[in-house]
């Protein structure tokens, strides 16, 4: 079984190497699928911590501390998963630079890029609302920049910032980055990919 197994995925391999491929395609081009692999091992690891993490104001430092002093391989995980986000951001960021340099956004790939840059946008939202979770000095400190960033934006600053401020829980935070936010992008990534698909990532040579 797991002999037939790798012998189909060596011919899979085989007739892929043996596709032209385009001069100009480099390591840049993989930062795609990378920061898909990102995302999987940013989805373990969250799944992991969800079993330990406690979203109360008073507990969610100390099941964090507890989950990393106490419980075996806790503190590789939380670590993995909070530096993987930076990463992540990182590499998603990286591969729209190289889209934008190789001008792939253009027609008829612009639902391509667009769902990219809803992608990115999510990806940050995701990376703030984790640095609040654990409700230290340092989710605090980010959390009142942001409010006042927020504010001096022009018209809806104000008004949205006053929302933020009145309406916070970290419950709700929580919520937002382990169900909507995921949910959010893993809608995307489908239609990205679906789009990748129907008009390729660049224009053929």
């Amino acid at each position: 079984m797991f002999k037939k197994a790798m012998d189909a995925l060596r011919g899979r391999i085989a007739a892929q190497m043996e596709k032209p491929v385009p001069s100009h395609v480099n390591i840049f081009y993989c930062f795609g699928g990378i920061s898909l692999l990102l995302i999987l091992l940013q989805v373990l690891t969250g799944m992991f911590m969800l079993f330990y993490f406690t979203p109360e104001p008073e507990k969610a430092l100390l099941s964090i501390e507890a989950m990393s002093n106490e419980v075996f391989g806790g503190w590789l995980l939380r670590d993995g998963h909070r530096w993987g986000s930076t990463i992540l951001l990182a590499f998603v960021f990286s591969h729209m630079i190289i889209v934008f340099y190789f001008k792939a956004f253009q027609s008829p790939r612009q639902m391509t890029w667009t769902s990219g840059v809803v992608q990115l946008v999510i990806v940050f939202l995701m990376v703030t609302t984790g640095v609040l979770l654990p409700w230290d000095w340092r989710a605090y400190w980010a959390y009142a920049i942001w409010m006042d960033y927020i504010g001096t934006w022009p018209l809806i600053g104000e008004y949205l910032s006053e929302v933020a401020l009145e309406t916070f829980t970290l419950n709700r935070v929580f919520y937002t980055h382990v169900l909507f936010l995921p949910l959010l992008l893993g809608g995307f990534l489908l239609f990205h990919f679906k789009m990748v698909r129907k008009y390729g990532i660049s224009e053929p040579l």
